[in-house]
């Protein structure tokens, strides 16, 4: 743990990409319209409100990779002595080159790939690749940190976007993390986020140009950056502490270890839930629950020696090292398969071929773009710790 390497922690990055893949998948199945599928749809929400929904928890998984992340990058920076320029260079190599190739493809299969929409899919699914491509969404894509449509050629690089702009600042947030106690250094975060919620809930019921100027770009908004700076310091703090935490965990009762596996399943998974039963449905509101359960999760995960070892196998390792991958592309498979196979196979084996040619491309994805690019971020310096959502923490 001295040098910030969990390997625990990779494989809960790969599982948490499998889990956004698969969310994307039920999401397929539970917006379809046609007859055939209500049974289908009816046992998929019933399952999600069990245990069982933890694997395609999506939002969630999300949550963590930012946790995750927070986490990550301040050891990163920790480690090493890299100068600002070096160490965004890394970033941007680390992140962008992958990023293109699948913006690349993803432009490709709106252009070529795309006729009509999915009969009997829904609005979700099909509003995916219905844009074609122009100019301005093409630069837009390529600039990768301005507010802007991601849902034209592959609907997960939103929260790339993110990432990118937090990895610009993410130094003086760090700085700040190192400075104060944990007490206060989490304080502004949670304020901002906390005021990022209040002002999109006013501007989306002003309206007008002042709802264009707060929530435009969607979930690329300038706001929500704001917002999601809330998990990365989460993350941050766990790492600025780590050792200390590592202490208490440890030296914790049986009992009051389980409490706390206990809790951090509640609030990742059921806390939004309950909320929603009493009547709150904003997701903002949902995600503090979720961050908190992801930052008590990765502490188990990280020192109970148990489940450290299963995570630990070569599986699960596995899943972590084509995680970012995983998470980069499934979308263009899943797109793919669907406007080419679609109505020629039916739905339920078409996505489970789907999966498995997913982990395949994924795994040819890691070979040929994300390791070369790793290889290049590495030419920038030494002590680099790759992070990101699904991004493997391959030296």
């Amino acid at each position: 743990m001295a040098d910030g390497r969990v390997r625990s922690l990779d494989a809960m990055r790969g599982l948490a990409a499998v889990s956004v893949v698969l969310s994307h998948y039920v999401l397929v199945v539970a917006h379809a319209g046609r007859r055939r599928y209500e049974y289908a749809s009816h046992w998929l929400r019933w399952f999600s409100e069990t245990p069982l929904g933890l694997l395609w928890a999506g939002r969630a998984a999300v949550l963590f990779f930012f946790v995750l992340s927070g986490y990550v990058l301040f050891i990163m920076l920790e480690r090493s002595s890299l100068g600002y320029w070096t160490y965004l260079k890394k970033r941007i190599a680390r992140l962008y080159i992958p990023y293109l190739v699948a913006i690349g493809l993803g432009i490709a299969g709106a252009a070529f790939l795309y006729a009509k929409p999915l009969q009997g899919l829904g609005p979700w699914i099909n509003k995916f690749w219905s844009w074609p491509p122009s100019t301005g969404p093409v630069v837009d894509h390529v600039g990768f940190v301005d507010a802007f449509n991601s849902d034209r050629y592959d609907f997960t690089i939103w929260t790339l976007v993110q990432e990118m702009r937090i990895s610009l600042i993410f130094p003086l947030l760090a700085l700040w993390i190192r400075r104060f106690s944990w007490q206060v250094a989490w304080l502004p975060f949670a304020f901002a986020a906390a005021g990022a919620v209040l002002l999109r809930g006013v501007a989306q019921s002003m309206g007008g140009d002042w709802s264009g100027f707060v929530m435009g770009g969607g979930l690329t908004a300038y706001s929500a950056t704001v917002y999601y700076l809330a998990p990365f310091a989460l993350g941050a703090l766990l790492a600025c502490h780590r050792d200390a935490v590592r202490r208490r965990y440890c030296a914790l009762p049986s009992y009051a270890r389980i409490g706390i596996v206990v809790s951090a399943f509640a609030l990742y998974f059921y806390a939004p839930r309950a909320l929603a039963a009493f009547g709150d449905h904003r997701m903002l509101v949902h995600d503090w629950p979720v961050m908190i359960g992801a930052a008590l999760g990765l502490v188990v995960v990280a020192y109970e020696a148990s489940i450290k070892r299963f995570f630990e196998r070569r599986s699960f390792q596995y899943l972590g090292r084509i995680s970012y991958s995983l998470y980069l592309f499934h979308p263009l498979v899943l797109l793919a398969a669907l406007h080419i196979f679609y109505g020629r196979i039916a739905l339920a084996p078409l996505l489970g071929l789907t999966f498995a040619a997913t982990i395949l491309i994924s795994d040819l994805a890691y070979r040929w773009i994300e390791r070369p690019a790793a290889q290049i971020a590495r030419r920038f310096g030494e002590g680099f710790v790759s992070d990101g959502p699904g991004i493997s923490s391959a030296d």
